[in-house]
């Protein structure tokens, strides 16, 4: 495969994907604090490496249905840059891809042995699900995705972020747990003004499709994307403020807070780059706090 290992990072977004990865891990932590046995510490780590490869894949066919709108957006992605070929690139989608099912079944095998058959199948219903989400944001077979719909895309890009805890959660049984759907509410915020953002970061090379910015305009959008992350602030902190989390903790998700506080200067300044990426260190600092939080509580 051509390319540099550089440039395949920047392909399969190396940093955002791991983001995945960790949100599995902290669904699974709110659950039972660090207690795991070794058999629960296999599923745990297998669905958040499917997670995490699935998150590669995706990302590479992103680039790869995207590669005109990013000579325009992002000419410095692998693909319009010329750093990975298109055929590497499939290589690469289809590996990864096939990683992504392969740790996926040994977490649902290994699940399914431990005698949690039904465990298994809700996660396993939990994957399919947000996979099928992020196929029919893209599209597949020339049928327009959910992309060109504006904000259904944004939120079923958000939606599939959010299943991430779910999926760490339902591997110890606990996907309907309060804090577990309060964080799983969390990430879907995060992820809902940062997907917003994007799309305003990227009205000018998305000429193939009808955008929420192109539909309201870019000061509308930039308004609606500070009252998603204004709820994203809510929905960090409040489950803090009602025991959900204990209280005293809070001081543990406090820099991500204060990383969300800033977002509106960046965006009345139209820099909007800077808006987004503020949300996704806010949401990764926010993710640790509540991982130490749950371990602390054990």
């Amino acid at each position: 495969m051509g390319g540099s290992l550089r440039a395949y990072s920047d392909l399969f977004r190396v940093e955002n994907s791991l983001t995945g990865l960790i949100g599995v891990v902290i669904g699974a932590v709110v659950v039972n604090g660090a207690n795991f046995t070794t058999e629960e510490g296999v599923v745990v780590s297998t669905f958040g490496l499917s997670v995490m490869f699935f998150m590669f894949s995706w990302n590479a066919y992103n680039d790869l249905t995207d590669v005109e709108n990013d000579r325009v957006n992002r000419p410095d992605r692998p693909l319009p840059s010329g750093r990975v070929d298109v055929a590497s690139a499939k290589v690469g989608l289809i590996l990864t891809m096939l990683l992504s099912l392969s740790f996926l079944m040994v977490g649902l095998v290994r699940l399914t042995a431990m005698g949690e058959r039904d465990n298994a199948v809700y996660s396993g219903l939990i994957w399919l699900f947000a996979i099928t989400l992020l196929v029919l944001y893209e599209g597949i077979g020339g049928i327009k995705g959910l992309k060109h719909t504006g904000l259904i895309g944004n939120f079923s890009i958000a939606l599939a972020i959010g299943m991430d805890v779910l999926f760490g959660a339902a591997g110890l049984g606990g996907s309907t747990n309060d804090k577990v759907l309060a964080l799983a509410g969390m990430a879907l915020a995060f992820s809902f003004a940062r997907e917003v953002i994007k799309d305003i970061e990227d009205v000018e090379g998305d000429f193939d499709r009808i955008t929420f910015p192109k539909k309201v305009g870019l000061e509308t959008a930039r308004a609606i994307a500070w009252l998603l992350t204004l709820l994203a602030l809510i929905l960090l902190i409040g489950p803090f403020l009602v025991e959900i989390f204990p209280i005293h903790h809070i001081i543990l998700v406090a820099p991500g807070a204060f990383l969300l506080t800033l977002v509106k200067s960046k965006l009345y300044l139209e820099e909007d780059k800077a808006a987004q990426y503020l949300i996704k260190r806010s949401l990764q600092i926010s993710m640790i706090g509540v991982i130490i939080s749950s371990i602390l509580v054990g």
